[in-house]
């Protein structure tokens, strides 16, 4: 006996970075005279639904099961936040120039287990398994974040 299994895909509303911007910003590497944060979304029994991200209260950006976002903002303090079953979830990232740090949605879909929310804990972890996604959006900020 067979099961027919299906799998469920969500499209970015954006168009999504080439191959080449993938590779680059899987290196990791900061950028000088920026602020370099990635965002990764790679949970182990993610949700379908997007979760739109906030940076400083501007523009949203979507994230997808299994994404990554690169960012380039201007050095300082960033507040990044999205919104999960009524609740807001915010951090706040902070660093220089030069610097890069690394959020990630942490947090699964699944009624027992940990609602979504941020962490930053395992940056090395979340680098590997940043590996697994899909580069979906790639932007630089460097003056005020658009609204």
């Amino acid at each position: 006996m067979s099961t027919l299994r299906t799998r469920r895909t969500v499209c970015t509303p954006e168009p999504i970075p080439s191959a080449a911007a993938e590779a680059d910003a899987k290196r990791f590497e900061a950028a000088p005279g920026v602020l370099t944060v990635y965002v990764v979304r790679s949970a182990w029994a993610d949700a379908v639904r997007p979760l739109a991200v906030t940076v400083d209260g501007g523009s949203q950006i979507g994230t997808l099961p299994r994404s990554l976002i690169r960012l380039r903002l201007a050095p300082g303090t960033h507040r990044f936040a999205f919104e999960w079953n009524g609740r807001v979830q915010a951090v706040d990232v902070s660093g220089a120039a030069g610097d890069l740090r690394v959020l990630e949605l942490a947090g699964s879909s699944v009624p027992l287990d940990r609602d979504y929310h941020w962490s930053d804990a395992d940056p090395a972890g979340a680098k590997l398994r940043a590996r697994s996604t899909r580069l979906i959006a790639d932007t630089q900020w460097t003056t005020a974040v658009p609204r």
